[in-house]
C-alpha cells in the first residue's frame, strides 16, 4: 500500500477526523479506494484529495452533505461542476449576507457617532440627518397598540427580506398631524442596501428640529409635540431610535425629529 494514504494519514492532509471520513463513506460520498480484506484497514488514493476537497467546501458553505448526494450520477461519479456552480450561488449568497452585516455595523458605528453631540440633550435643539430609505406600513387607527405594532413591523420586516432588502432594528414612526388636529401615523423599518424600491419611500436629508425622549407604554407623545413645539397646522414628527455607546435593557432612548422642511411622504 506504498502508493496509498491511510485513513489516519489522509485526514491529517485536511486537518479533519478519521470519523469525519468514516460518516463521509457512510453516505456514499467518499468510499476509501481500498479495503484490506484482512484487517479492514481503508486506504485512500492521492486522486481522492479533490473529492475530499470538494467535500470540505460544501461544509463550508452550509451545504448538507446529504444533498451532495444528488450530485452524484447512476455510477456514483460527482458531478464537479454542477456542485460547484451551487457552490458559487451559495457563496455569492453568503457575500451579500456578510456585506450586508458589514454595511449595518459600519452604518450603526457613524450612528453612534454622530449621536454623541447631542447625548443629554435637553429641550429643543437642531441637527442635520441625512436621507432614509424606508419600508412603512398601512395606517392604523390604534397606533398605540404594543400588539398592533409588533404585528406591524413583523410584516415590513418580512416584505422587505422577501424582496431580498436589508432591514434595521428597531422601528421608527412617522407622525402626520392634519390641520384638523386628526393624526396618521405609520411604523417604518429603514432599509441598507435597497436596490428594488417598490413600496420603499425616502424621508429626505435636512435640518430636524429635535427632542431627546424615553419611550415607554405610557409615553404621552402629543403632549410631548404640544408641550415642545407651539406650531399648529400641519406637522411631520419622525420617530427614531438613538444609538448609544452602551445599550441598555431599561431605557429606550429616542428622538423626536420634527420636519422642518417641505417634503411628501
Amino acid at each position: 500500500m506504498k502508493n496509498y494514504f491511510t485513513i489516519s494519514e489522509f485526514a491529517k492532509l485536511r486537518d479533519i477526523n478519521i470519523n469525519s471520513l468514516r460518516y463521509y463513506e457512510k453516505l456514499g460520498l467518499l468510499k476509501p479506494a481500498i479495503v484490506d480484506e484482512n484487517n479492514g484497514y481503508r486506504y485512500y488514493s492521492a486522486e481522492q484529495v479533490s473529492l475530499l476537497n470538494k467535500i470540505i467546501l460544501c461544509i463550508q458553505l452550509g451545504i448538507p452533505l446529504k444533498d451532495m448526494m444528488a450530485f452524484l450520477d447512476e455510477k456514483g461519479n460527482l458531478e464537479s461542476q454542477r456542485l460547484l456552480e451551487q457552490g458559487r450561488i451559495v457563496a455569492q449568497q453568503r457575500i451579500r449576507e456578510m456585506q450586508n452585516n458589514l454595511d449595518y455595523i459600519e452604518y450603526s458605528l457613524k450612528n453612534i457617532e454622530d449621536n454623541k453631540e447631542f447625548v443629554g440633550c435637553s429641550g429643543v435643539y437642531k441637527r442635520y440627518i441625512v436621507s432614509r430609505k424606508v419600508m412603512v406600513t398601512d395606517y392604523r387607527k390604534n397606533f398605540f397598540e404594543t400588539k398592533e405594532v409588533i404585528s406591524d413591523v413583523s410584516e415590513i420586516y418580512k416584505s422587505a427580506q422577501k424582496k431580498g432588502m436589508f432591514p434595521i432594528l428597531p422601528a421608527g414612526q412617522i407622525l402626520e398631524i392634519e390641520e384638523d388636529g386628526s393624526i396618521r401615523c405609520r411604523f417604518f423599518l429603514e432599509i441598507l442596501n435597497c436596490e428594488d424600491e417598490e413600496n420603499v419611500i425616502t424621508i429626505p436629508g435636512g435640518m430636524y428640529s429635535c427632542l431627546q425622549v424615553e419611550l415607554d407604554p405610557t409615553f404621552d407623545f402629543m403632549k410631548a409635540i404640544h408641550d415642545n413645539w407651539k406650531d399648529k397646522g400641519k406637522q411631520t414628527f419622525i420617530i427614531s431610535n438613538v444609538m448609544l455607546e452602551k445599550y441598555s435593557f431599561e431605557n429606550r432612548p429616542s428622538e423626536l425629529q420634527k420636519v422642518e422642511f417641505e417634503m411628501s411622504l
